[in-house]
């Protein structure tokens, strides 16, 4: 592991660096975060987006619901749907602006610095993995989940999990998780798109489709062929091996569905206008 250029109060070296991290702390000061410790943190974050997710269905149900324009998708009617995308939007800012944040801090890092710690990457993390799994459950719930996004959904999980409890991998951490700023754009275009023809919804699409290819196509590959070429050779002994080798099958499989995605995507963004609203329709 490399050193650590700035450690955390109650963080002494030989000890995990996750868990201590000033408003993310999980256990006490000088003590190892223990699984019990983990679970307890990541329930209390999941319980938030819970209470987030269905207060913000109330005030939509009071408010936003009495003009938002109506959808030709009887699902997108319901304020739990509705609701969702405002919750989603607050993660993806946060995510964002955290993970960017690292990813930058970290732009080139060494191979032999792959399993290293990171403040803002860790904080992103753990953000977007607890929402990860309540909107999977509240989604599945609520009827709002297809197949793609549950397999979308279980492979990002996989994924925070073996690294948040492992406590490793900052940089790859911060890539994946750096994805989440085209989905800033996304959220409006899925709230409004079978509502509304106005301008912003095909401005918010064209910008979902940009980022998508910066971020989920371009940077999410260099991430994962810098995953590929570097877990190996500097891989620690306290990690077992097959959790990433695991790691790395499905981050293969996330890029494999990337790409997927982007292709109609942009196709979709360059298609003629009219071509799109017949699509968007269907």
């Amino acid at each position: 592991m490399p050193e650590l250029s700035w450690s955390p109060p109650g963080w002494k070296p030989g000890m995990r660096f996750c868990g201590h991290t000033p408003g993310l702390q999980s256990c006490p000061d000088y003590t190892e975060e223990t699984t019990v410790d983990f679970l307890l943190y990541f329930s209390k974050i999941c319980s938030f987006f819970v209470v987030l997710w269905y207060a913000t269905t109330a005030v939509v149900h009071v408010t936003l619901m009495k003009v938002l324009p109506h959808s030709s998708k009887p699902h997108e009617n319901s304020s739990v749907y509705v609701a969702q995308k405002f919750v989603a939007e607050f993660k993806c800012i946060i995510v964002s602006i955290l993970a960017n944040m690292a990813v930058w801090h970290m732009l080139g890092q060494p191979g032999h610095e792959i399993y290293g710690p990171n403040i803002e990457a860790e904080m992103a993390g753990i953000v977007f993995v607890s929402f990860e799994v309540t909107d999977l459950v509240l989604g599945s719930l609520h009827g709002f989940m297809d197949r793609m996004y549950v397999v979308h959904h279980v492979m990002h999980i996989v994924l925070g999990l073996i690294i948040r409890c492992n406590c490793i991998l900052g940089y790859t951490t911060a890539i994946l998780a750096s994805q989440e700023t085209s989905s800033c754009f996304l959220n409006y275009y899925l709230l409004m798109r079978h509502r509304s023809s106005h301008w912003s919804v095909a401005l918010s699409r064209n910008l979902f489709a940009v980022a998508f290819s910066i971020w989920r196509m371009g940077l999410n590959t260099y991430g994962t062929a810098y995953f590929l070429r570097y877990y190996v050779p500097f891989m620690p002994p306290m990690v077992s091996p097959w959790q990433l080798h695991t790691m790395a099958v499905v981050l293969v499989l996330a890029t494999s569905l990337q790409w997927f995605w982007g292709y109609e995507i942009i196709r979709l963004a360059l298609r003629p206008a009219s071509a799109k609203a017949k699509k968007t329709n269907e």
